[in-house]
Order: structure tokens, then sequence, then C-alpha cells
């Protein structure tokens, strides 16, 4: 067990039973750095050393996101840690008592102003609350009646009311059990947006909604009330993204949407829009049927009770997963626009705990200041409840609707080291999930969605007051997962979140949309510099093996030809995007060569990252590693390059651009010579995806498939 994983794990160990002063945690102000470390499932053998795996304690903190020039970025709050773990443990609890009732005026006013200290993870709320929920939403859907009425024109009923069992148990042996093949199509999509779509069905059968195409939200089967808070807010006329995007989405299809860029952000809109359509359609539906139920009841009728099946396990539909509580507060604004409701409660302990006002420097890049501003905590989880004229925050988690959460601080509610209080029934029934931001999370920690996956649409473990007569046949029978639509966006594809929209098994199919990129709108195309970069390839049999073989190929080819093919003995850089290989490299550097190497990580002490970066400003150390991760939270400018090693192509195109331009800086101090600087990529044929956003999709098919192994651009 490495020493890596020993530190995940002990996070729950027995220390937590102990008092404050024996439990010492490292200072973090957004999350622990144990679950915040990316570990490996399997460690490669003799590639880790103590020195190595040792974490700084200012791990990825707001401390350790600071510089020399750092960012004034707040605390998220401001009591002693150990309190708040206690508040924690506290509010995990599940038998508290006092919430069952109503609470006092006096009460929900102290609530609502939010304590003076945060809980770790903000907006937690398991206990299932006893209110009278129908008599609260009776009228609900009185003035609410859908812009279209017919059934056969509404997804939502195709979609989850009208497959019977006969046909969910059919398509549940080709899809899962005999693992069916899914068709691929190409969509057309208007030339002007630079799309591309693909097309999946799955085997058998699938769900065949209506055909969408409109240019109009008034075509669109929409709670009324929904489109009128819509109209007030933004047109309902859709531009031609929109509409290419929202068909998908309205479908109950699957969607995957590269944005690109973080100025993109309509497409937000849509998916809330979307969430809270669905969750007002399926309250209306519920509550319209129980005013049915009671009044056959009254009538004393002799026939028998009509059956409506129409709920899951638990009230809870939509989950939606952001990387901030920054995004939170920004998704949950858009909600409130967007919801019609008169009244929020507990909305000031909400500004309270996810608004703050700080920002990045402004010398930072656009993109960094977007992924960091306000409060960038990375622990919360809440509930939203809404009825017909209130949107409560802070919701209990199983009277909620829909549930906002970092996969973080979701997982652990589901993972709690005390068995005894972990959670995951109110999960059960997501009807729809959204991963919104996906490259921010995949560098915080994608083994918390992984884990949020795992407890996705699993049987309850208790029925929490469930009427089973109202339960949909295919949520008993274990089928939930055949109809959950999720929706994934990100702005560049990556093999984790590739995998996520892969795993998913949707009876209504999904579509992948794919930015174009051509030569002229590739990242290489943006840096004007005309410094000499070379592209080499390397064999590499299967992309479980892709690591080794970089590996091997690095230090018999590229190792021993560096010093020989960069025109200078110092100010070489080697940016490793894998945390796992830039440890390997390091180790092997360590105890394999004489060269005189700093290396600086994720993980690096601040007096250490400073100390490194002047040393190898002034030639002390003559080579560097440097890791995407680092770069990512810190997007440092570093000067002294003259050679950049990549050892493999940056996930984001935006850090490809940024490392060769360290070099054009050096170049612009005179410290080194335009014809004389090098940039060199290691890349295999698994790089595809990866190198298209780099040079483009001309391009991409020959440095991958042709003859030639070494490719010079300028």
């Amino acid at each position: 067990m490495t020493a890596q994983t020993k530190r995940k794990r002990s996070h729950g160990s027995e220390k937590r039973s102990t008092s404050s002063k024996e439990y010492k945690k490292p200072k973090n102000k957004h999350g622990r750095s144990e679950l915040r470390t990316v570990t490996r499932t399997a460690a490669r053998k003799g590639l880790v050393d103590e020195e190595d795996m040792k974490l700084s304690k200012e791990g990825l903190s707001d401390e350790g996101i600071q510089e020399e020039d750092s960012r004034p970025i707040k605390d998220d709050g401001e009591g002693n840690d150990d309190v708040a773990y206690k508040a924690l443990l506290t509010l995990l609890k599940s038998d508290h008592k006092e919430n069952k009732g109503k609470k006092s005026k006096d009460a929900s006013e102290q609530l609502d102003q939010g304590s003076e200290e945060e809980d770790d993870i903000a907006g937690i709320n398991i206990d299932e609350d006893k209110e009278d929920e129908e008599g609260n939403e009776m009228g609900f859907s009185s003035d609410d009646e859908d812009v279209v009425k017919s059934l056969s024109d509404d997804p939502y009923e195709v979609h989850f009311n009208q497959p019977s069992d006969e046909y969910m148990t059919q398509q549940e042996k080709l899809v899962i059990q005999e693992n069916g093949k899914w068709m691929t199509s190409k969509r057309s999509i208007p030339d002007n947006l630079l799309l591309s779509a693909l097309a999946s069905i799955p085997p058998g059968s699938p769900i065949d909604p209506p055909l969408l195409d409109k240019q109009h939200l008034l075509e669109y089967s929409l709670k009324k009330r929904v489109l009128d808070a819509y109209e007030s807010e933004f047109s309902n006329e859709l531009t031609a993204l929109e509409s290419t995007i929202i068909n998908p989405i309205m479908n109950y299809q699957d969607v995957i949407y590269q944005y690109k860029n973080f100025k993109n952000s309509s497409y937000r809109k849509l998916y809330s829009l979307h969430a809270l359509n669905h969750i007002y359609k399926t309250r209306d539906r519920i509550i319209k049927n129980t005013s049915k139920l009671h009044s056959f009841r009254e009538s004393n009728e002799s026939t028998d009770e009509p059956e409506f099946r129409d709920q899951g396990f638990t009230r809870p539909k939509v989950l939606i997963l952001l990387p901030t509580r920054n995004a939170c507060y920004e998704i949950v604004e858009l909600l409130i626009k967007l919801s019609g409701t008169e009244q929020q409660e507990n909305k000031k302990k909400f500004m309270s705990q996810f608004f703050a006002k700080a920002e990045p420097p402004s010398y930072k890049p656009d993109d960094f200041i977007d992924s960091f501003k306000g409060n960038n905590s990375d622990f919360f989880c809440i509930g939203l409840k809404f009825t017909r004229k209130t949107l409560k925050l802070y919701s209990s988690f199983y009277a909620s609707d829909i549930i906002i959460a970092s996969p973080i601080g979701l997982s652990m509610i589901l993972e709690n080291p005390d068995k005894s209080k972990r959670q995951y029934d109110f999960l059960s029934s997501i009807e729809v999930l959204i991963v919104d931001k996906s490259n921010q999370i995949e560098m915080q920690n994608w083994d918390h969605v992984n884990t949020v996956m795992k407890y996705l649409n699993k049987i309850p473990k208790e029925f929490h007051d469930a009427d089973f007569s109202r339960i949909r046949m295919w949520s008993i029978n274990d089928q939930a997962k055949l109809l959950r639509q999720t929706l994934v966006f990100c702005e560049y594809l990556t093999p984790n979140i590739n995998h996520l929209f892969t795993k998913s098994l949707n009876l209504s199919g999904k579509v992948k949309f794919r930015p174009i990129i051509t030569q002229e709108t590739s990242i290489m195309n943006s840096i004007g510099l005309k410094i000499k970069q070379i592209f080499q390839r390397f064999d590499s049999p299967s992309p479980s093996q892709d690591p080794d073989s970089r590996f091997k190929f690095f230090i018999n080819t590229i190792l021993p030809s560096l010093m020989k093919s960069s025109s200078y003995e110092d100010g070489i850089m080697i940016f490793i995007p894998s945390y796992f290989d830039y440890l390997r490299i390091k180790t092997y550097l360590k105890q394999s060569t004489k060269f005189n190497f700093g290396s600086i990580d994720e993980y690096t002490s601040q007096s250490k990252l400073t100390r490194i970066r002047h040393e190898f400003v002034n030639s002390k150390i003559k080579l560097l590693l440097y890791t995407e991760r680092l770069h990512y939270f810190r997007r440092f400018e570093i000067g002294g390059v003259k050679t950049l090693i990549m050892y493999g192509v940056p996930s984001n195109p935006i850090f490809y651009k940024e490392l060769v331009q360290f070099i054009g800086k050096c170049i612009y101090k005179q410290q080194c010579d335009l014809d004389l600087a090098l940039v060199k990529i290691m890349y295999s044929k698994w790089d595809a995806v990866s190198l298209e956003r780099i040079v483009g999709n001309e391009r991409t098919p020959i440095l991958c498939n042709s003859v030639n192994e070494l490719y010079e651009f300028r």
C-alpha cells in the first residue's frame, strides 16, 4: 500500500474520535488535502519514496495557491478547524429530533443569518423533514399548464411514463446483461457553428422521443411558469447554437458539450430551464394524481382504486455537480430567476456561505480568474425545494427537488468513515444528472465523481415512508439508470470525462458535440512566436501500456539526446501532465542520473516553490520538472526557460500557449536566441484528441498515422 493511499484512508480512521488537542489536521481553507490528493488504484513498484509522496501542509488551500504576488482570496470560514469538524459530525447525525417540528420564528431568523463559522460541507442537511409537503403544494399546478398539452408531444411523458415493464426488462437484458453494441451516426449541424455531433442509440428498441427541431421555446413542452420566467430574463427565440444544444436536452438524451471557452455560458440557462421544467412536471403530476385518489376515496365508488405510478423512492430528481461554491452561487441565482418563485428561504445564510467578492489579481489569465473568483471552496452540498411560491434553500436532502454539490463534498456524505452515518438513499431516484465545469472538477480529484456515480440510482437501504403503490416499476426493478439523463459540460474532452459519458445507459440515446478545430483556429496558430516546435511520436501498443512506453522512450531517447539537441546547458524545463509520471521521472533522475535538477508540483511548499524558481532563473538549477496541475492552480510565469520538453500533450490547449510563451519571455529579455530556443513534444497515437486542439484536425491524422515520427513547426 502506498503512502498516499494510507493518508487517504487515515482521514477516516480512529483518530477522528480523539479530542481536538490530540487530532492535528493540516490547515486547509477549503478542503482536506488528503481528499484532494490524486491517488492510484495500483501503485507502480519502486517509483515512490517517502519524500516524493509527502504532501506539504499547505496542500491546495488558499495559502497554497498564493505566491509572492498572490491574489488576495479570503478564507471561506473564520473559525478553528477542530470546531468546524465537530460541527460537521453533529450535522451528520440522523437523530435530530428538534428539526422534526415546526421552527419558531426566532429559530428561523437565527438559521437564516448563518453561523459565524462555516461548516466544512456548506449546505448539508440530511434530516428527514416531517412537514406536510403536499399540503404546502396543493394548487401548485392550477395556473401552470404545459405550453404543449399533448402527451405524445411531451418528451417527459414519453421517456419516463410510457415505457412498459416488458420493454424495460427486454432493454435491460440487451444493454446491460448482453452488453449490446450501440449504433453511432453523424448528426447534421449548421456549418457556421463549427461543431460536429455524433448520436448513439442503444441496441434493441431505443425510446423514440418526439422530433424536436424548434426555434422558439414556445414550441417546447414547458411549464408556463418556467417559460414566463425565462421570457422575463431572456428572449424565447433561440440562437442556432442554443437550438442545436437544447433539442437533445429536452428530449432527455444524454449530452456532452464542449463549450471551449468560459465566456460561452449560454448553455447554463438551458440546462437550468430543463431542470426546473423537469421537477415542476414531476411535482405537478404527483399532486394531480394525489388529488384524483383523494376524490375517488371520497366518492365511495365500488370499483377498484386507480393506480398511479409517478414517483421514485425519494424526492430528489436532479443532481448538479459543480467545482466551487461560487459556481453553485451562480447557478442558484439563475434558478431563482427562472423558477418564478416569490420568496427564497434562507437566502441570507446562503449568501454568507457561498458568495464572496474576492477575485484573483487582474494580471492572471482570464480563465484562471473565472475559475477561482468568489468563494472557491470545494466543500458544499445543498438541497433546494420548490413549492408554488417559494424556493427553500438548505432543505433536507430527502425533501429536496434539486441537490447541488461538489463531488468531494457529496462523497464525504456517501462514504462517511463512520458507517452508521453514511447516507446515499437520497440519490436513489435522480433522473437528471448535470456535471458542469468538468475540467475544474477533474483538476480537483476525479475519484470523487466516480464515488458519486457508484451510489447514483442505487436501491435505498431504507424506504423513508415511500408509498410503494406510487413508485414506478422501473425504480423498484433497479432499472432507473436506464432512464437517467446525463448532461456533461466541459471546455475540452479528457479520457475521464469521456468515460463518464460512455458508461451512461440512457435508452433515449446520447449526443456528443465536438468543436471543429482547424489549423487556423488551433492554439498553435495564436502563439505569435516562430519558435521551433518539434513533435516526436513514439510507439504505444495500447492506452493501458502508454505510460510505460512513454517512460521508456523518454529515458532511452529524449534524455540522452537532451544535452546534445539543446543549444543551452541551462534553462531546460520538462512539463509533465500526469503527477504519477512526474514522480516516476523525478525518482529516475535522482537515482540514475547526475542531472542538476529541481522539481515543483502542486504539493510543494510555498518556500520551496520560491527557492526552486529563483535557483532556476539564476541557472543554479539546470533542469526543472513542472506539473500540469501546479500550473492549473498557480498559473506561474516561469522565467529562465530556454528549452521546453513536454512529456505529454497538455490537456488544456491554453496551457500549451502559456508554456511556449515562457520561452518568449526569455527571448524578450534577450536571455536566449529565437533561432536556438526549442520546444519538443512527446506524443503517441492515443494523444490524438489533445493533439487536435494544438495543431488542428487537418494535421492530427498526419502526425498520428504517417510513416514519419518527427515533425517540426514554427
